[in-house]
């Protein structure tokens, strides 16, 4: 237990980097589309203390799950807000999968200049990649649940559905945590998350 912790400290600045990107990218494409809200919150910055819930980090550390601030949004600010909020959704998981790139091209590099720290920079690609896999879960509130919602405008006006799956999302968190056994969320997330990992390696000739 004590080596998964310190391991989860480890890997802290990581996670810190990777959701202050998400929110900002969050925050910036929200604006581009017209909606000043996240500005205006001073969210539209990429420093970290901005976008970090304290307690959601204490959690990282303590169960391997944690959040960032929600970046707030006036989805009447948008000319299509269906559509316009599954954009700003989408941004947050690619601005992750854009870091996992920018990971990988470190890696090659760091092949052939520092070999020590290529656990390291490995760490930094399948965190990401793991973090963009799991915030296109469609189910609220995560980013993939705004996808599909754009994808399926009914869905958008669907308040009651919407409150009743956050409970779905919600056990299935609960269950990966107290047991790791019958670990559904794990059973999604992982092989998609192997699929991207090693096609941004394959990607770049690795």
């Amino acid at each position: 237990m004590m080596n998964v912790l310190i391991l989860r400290i480890l890997v802290l600045p990581f996670m810190v980097l990777a959701l202050t990107f998400h929110e900002f990218a969050h925050a910036w494409t929200a604006y581009r589309l017209g909606d000043p809200t996240a500005k205006a919150y001073g969210r539209l910055s990429l420093n970290p203390l901005v976008h970090i819930d304290w307690l959601g980090l204490i959690m990282i550390v303590l169960v391997g799950f944690g959040w960032a601030k929600p970046v707030p949004v006036d989805p009447s600010r948008f000319r299509n807000p269906p559509l316009h909020m599954a954009i700003v959704a989408a941004a947050g998981p690619i601005s992750n999968l854009l870091l996992a790139l920018v990971g990988v091209f470190i890696y090659r590099i760091t092949v052939f200049t520092a070999p020590s720290l290529l656990p390291i920079v490995d760490t930094f690609v399948w965190l990401n990649v793991i973090l963009a896999v799991f915030n296109m879960i469609p189910l609220p509130p995560l980013d993939g649940w705004r996808v599909l919602q754009g994808i399926n405008p009914s869905l958008y006006w669907n308040y009651d559905l919407e409150h009743k799956l956050q409970y779905v999302l919600l056990g299935l968190i609960l269950l990966s945590i107290l047991l790791p056994t019958f670990d559904i969320l794990g059973m999604i997330i992982f092989p998609i998350a192997k699929f991207i990992y090693t096609s941004l390696f394959a990607l770049l000739g690795m």
